[in-house]
């Protein structure tokens, strides 16, 4: 997929607006929030998604290798990007999370365990060899980045649009998750179920391929 983005600079740019516009939307409704076109509120909202979501996209083709303190300073200016400035450092105080009996990270340990998360996943991203591996590796990080929780806000916004920059990144077609599979999805982070969540991305990776084949031949037409 990324060689076809590259390879034809405006499907990439047809495909990544439509993305993008997608993404916001499913973003701001995932988390309980009423898209009214109509409210100066939720029209800022929509727009803050999309200012994160190209912020992260419109650097996909860096070929820079971003050491761990690279990644977690990349990963505190998307959620500043995601909440509007509202949020531009770790968590200070406990949290607890409605219907939810997971024990998120403690304050004081939040950046030691994003270090060691980092650190295991540039790792085993060396080590990816199949697609079977990368949703893998990526349900794995997911799930263990929500459960440290290191933001007041913008946690699951921010861990899903590093789903889509990752994957897009790796070759494979990102994750649009929706309210009609919401209660799968938070299920399988509550029960760590990091094979279900593998699988979970695989299929909604599948399905986007269609939306990106459906786009191409409208904007490729048989060009390719």
């Amino acid at each position: 997929m990324l060689s076809t983005l590259k390879k034809y600079p405006e499907f990439r740019e047809k495909y990544f607006e439509l993305l993008k516009y997608r993404l916001s939307t499913v973003n701001i409704e995932f988390e309980g929030i009423d898209d009214d076109l109509s409210s100066a509120e939720q029209t800022l909202s929509i727009f803050q998604q999309l200012e994160a979501l190209s912020f992260m996209l419109d650097s996909i083709e860096d070929e820079k290798k971003l050491t761990i303190f690279d990644q977690i300073n990349l990963l505190k200016d998307l959620v500043c990007r995601v909440t509007s400035g509202e949020v531009t450092g770790f968590r200070k105080t406990n949290v607890v999370i409605t219907g939810s009996a997971l024990v998120r990270s403690q304050p004081k340990n939040i950046r030691n365990d994003l270090i060691y998360l980092y650190n295991d996943y540039i790792y085993k991203n060396e080590l990816c060899s199949s697609d079977k591996e990368r949703f893998s590796l990526e349900a794995w990080f997911h799930i263990k980045f929500l459960h440290i929780h290191p933001f007041e806000d913008g946690n699951g916004r921010t861990a899903r649009i590093l789903l889509a920059y990752n994957l897009i990144k790796n070759g494979l077609a990102p994750c649009v998750i929706t309210n009609q599979v919401k209660r799968e999805y938070c299920d399988l982070i509550e029960n760590s179920d990091y094979q279900g969540m593998a699988d979970f991305f695989e299929n909604l990776s599948k399905k986007e391929t269609e939306v990106i084949e459906v786009v191409r031949n409208n904007v490729l037409g048989n060009c390719i």
